[in-house]
């Protein structure tokens, strides 16, 4: 899908690849906010929804309901953890077994992504 890019658009995928915490979107609307008061917050969710659109941004639902926003395009998954409900990336985990399983069903796959969830090892 190709929308056009705005000032405000640019700005608020800026600030969400500078963030490593997996922001939900009023956090990122106060990230936004700080660097450029003029944006307004309705403006950070339908900007959100088009860049999730064009596949710029992810979206991962957690088991406490929230939504967390990532720009992280490099392959990986997500732990979240359940006792102090922080999202971590994870790189080392290999999906090798499971791209060969999808490749050999009669599933046509776009796209995926994984999310553990349990306990975190600073909270066991």
């Amino acid at each position: 899908m190709n929308t056009r890019n705005t000032r405000q658009k640019d700005i608020i995928y800026q600030t969400l690849s500078e963030m490593d915490s997996h922001p939900t979107i009023l956090e990122l609307y106060e990230a936004v906010k700080d660097r450029d008061a003029s944006v307004g917050q309705a403006t950070v969710y339908r900007n959100v929804s088009k860049l999730i659109e064009e596949g710029m941004v992810f979206k991962i639902l957690t088991s406490d309901g929230c939504c967390h926003y990532d720009a992280n395009s490099r392959q990986h998954v997500h732990f979240f953890c359940n006792h102090c409900h922080r999202l971590f990336d994870l790189y080392d985990i290999d999906l090798k077994f499971l791209d060969k399983q999808v490749k050999n069903s009669k599933y046509e796959v776009d796209s995926f992504y994984v999310l553990f969830e349990g306990i975190c090892d600073k909270c066991r």
